[in-house]
């Protein structure tokens, strides 16, 4: 089997696992939503390298969280916001903790556009949870795969 074709199964395994679960502890939709894309975008054969992106995305994760729901309670102009969040997020992120800065964006940004207004702290803590359950996930897949000699 090629690395590519194992990389696939071991998503399409990930997200179905995500599914099942998730509708049996009752996840909301958007949950699963983000858990799956966390387990699409960290698929690797190599559990070593697995590991070390599940840590970066996590990471990113609660960086970008932290940030968009501390912003999200400033009352000033979004664009404001934005340069704020987005600055801060590259430089921790890049300068300061050494990893890719994408996901943390990407999380700052769902939290600023997407957010209900009233619960944005219940927002951010949401989509650090549902991250959480597809890196996890994903984890356990490609652990359980290699152990079983499967991929």
């Amino acid at each position: 089997m090629s690395e590519s074709v194992k990389r696939e199964v071991i998503a399409i395994i990930s997200v179905v696992l995500i599914t099942i679960i998730g509708k049996m502890i009752h996840m909301e939709r958007q949950g699963l939503f983000y858990a799956a894309i966390s387990a699409v975008i960290l698929t690797s054969v190599d559990f070593k390298d697995l590991l070390k992106k599940s840590k970066e995305r996590l990471i990113g994760t609660i960086i970008g969280g932290i940030i968009g729901v501390i912003l999200s309670y400033l009352d000033i102009n979004d664009i404001y916001v934005i340069i704020i969040g987005e600055i801060l997020v590259i430089f921790i992120c890049e300068k300061i903790l050494k990893i890719p800065s994408a996901i943390a964006s990407i999380v700052f940004l769902v939290i600023i556009y997407g957010v209900p207004s009233s619960e944005p702290y219940i927002y951010g803590l949401k989509r650090v949870l549902d991250t959480t359950f597809g890196i996890l996930m994903t984890v356990f897949v490609t652990y359980t795969g290699e152990k079983l000699k499967f991929f």
